[in-house]
C-alpha cells in the first residue's frame, strides 16, 4: 500500500474497532512494524491516540475522554494505582479526583473495609458503587461528561467543608514549582480545592506527564505534595522533581521492569 492509502486503511480499521497492532497487521496484511510506523504518523497528525499495544481514534473535540485516557500507558497507571492504594488506611477519609488513574485506585480500594471515599469522578464512583466496605460520598455538581468530572460552584462548596486525610489528584501535566496542568479553568479550580481539603496531597501521574504543559490552565501546588509516578522519568524531569523542596517522589517500576518495592516504602 502507498503512504496515504495505507494511512487511510489503517485509520478506517482503527475506527472500526480493530485497535491492537497485531490485529491491525493481520487485518491489513502488513507487518507489525509498518503498523507501528503508520500509527505514529497518524498520531502526529492528530488522527489517533496511541495506547499500550495499539491505538484508538482521536476525539473529535481534541480532548480525550477519561475512558480513552485510561488506555494510555495503562500498565504504568496500574502500578501507580497499587502504590497509591497502599497509602490508604482503614480509618482514612480520602478524596479521589476524576480521572483514569484515580479510577484504578478506586478499583483497588473496592475490596477494603473502613475507608470513606469522597469523589468528584464518575469513574471512581462506578468502581465503588457496589463496595459495601467503603463509605462512598459523591461530591456532586455539574458533570463535565467528556472527563466524567463534577465541576462548578456546588462542587467547590462541598469540598470547602471537607477535612480529609488524603487527596489523590490526577494531572494532564505536572511542572515542578508551578503545578498541575489541565484543559479547563473549572477542572483546575476543583483540583485546587481538593488539595486544600486534605492533610496530604498525592498527585498520581505517569512519567510522560512530568514536565508537560500542553494545557492552558493550572492548579498550583502551593505546599508539600507526594508524586507517585513510574521510573521512566528522563534525567531532566527527575532532576527537577528532586530539586522541588515541596515534592516527595515515589516511583514504581516502569512497564517491563522487574517489580521491586518502590522507594519510600
Amino acid at each position: 500500500m502507498g503512504g496515504p492509502v495505507r494511512h487511510q486503511k489503517l485509520l478506517d480499521a482503527v475506527a472500526d474497532g480493530v485497535q491492537r497492532v497485531e490485529d491491525l497487521a493481520r487485518e491489513l496484511g502488513i507487518s507489525p512494524s509498518t503498523v507501528r510506523r503508520g500509527l505514529t504518523e497518524l498520531e502526529q497528525a492528530g488522527r489517533v491516540v496511541r495506547t499500550h499495544g495499539g491505538a484508538v481514534p482521536a476525539p473529535a473535540g481534541g480532548e480525550l475522554t477519561w475512558v480513552q485516557k485510561g488506555l494510555r500507558n495503562a500498565p504504568a497507571k496500574r502500578r501507580i494505582a497499587e502504590r497509591a492504594a497502599a497509602l490508604v488506611e482503614d480509618d482514612h477519609m480520602v478524596v479521589l479526583d476524576a480521572g483514569s488513574t484515580t479510577t484504578l485506585i478506586a478499583e483497588r480500594l473496592a475490596g477494603r473495609s473502613g475507608p470513606t471515599v469522597l469523589t468528584t469522578g464518575m469513574g471512581p464512583m462506578s468502581a465503588l458503587i457496589d463496595a459495601e466496605g467503603i463509605e462512598l460520598v459523591l461530591v456532586g455538581g455539574r458533570v463535565r461528561r467528556r472527563r466524567g468530572a463534577m465541576v462548578g460552584e456546588f462542587t467547590r462548596g462541598v469540598l470547602d467543608r471537607v477535612a480529609a486525610d488524603l487527596a489523590f489528584v490526577g494531572a494532564d501535566g505536572l511542572v515542578p514549582g508551578r503545578g498541575v496542568n489541565c484543559p479547563s479553568p473549572e477542572l483546575a479550580a476543583v483540583k485546587e480545592q481538593q488539595m486544600r481539603a486534605a492533610r496530604r496531597t498525592v498527585v498520581v501521574a505517569d512519567s510522560t506527564k512530568v514536565g508537560s504543559d500542553a494545557e492552558p490552565y493550572w492548579a498550583p501546588l502551593a505546599g508539600p505534595y507526594t508524586l507517585i509516578t513510574d521510573d521512566g522519568l528522563d534525567t531532566g524531569a527527575r532532576r527537577a522533581l528532586e530539586g522541588d523542596p515541596h515534592c516527595t517522589l515515589l516511583t514504581v517500576p516502569a512497564p517491563g521492569a522487574p517489580r521491586t518495592p518502590a522507594r519510600g516504602d
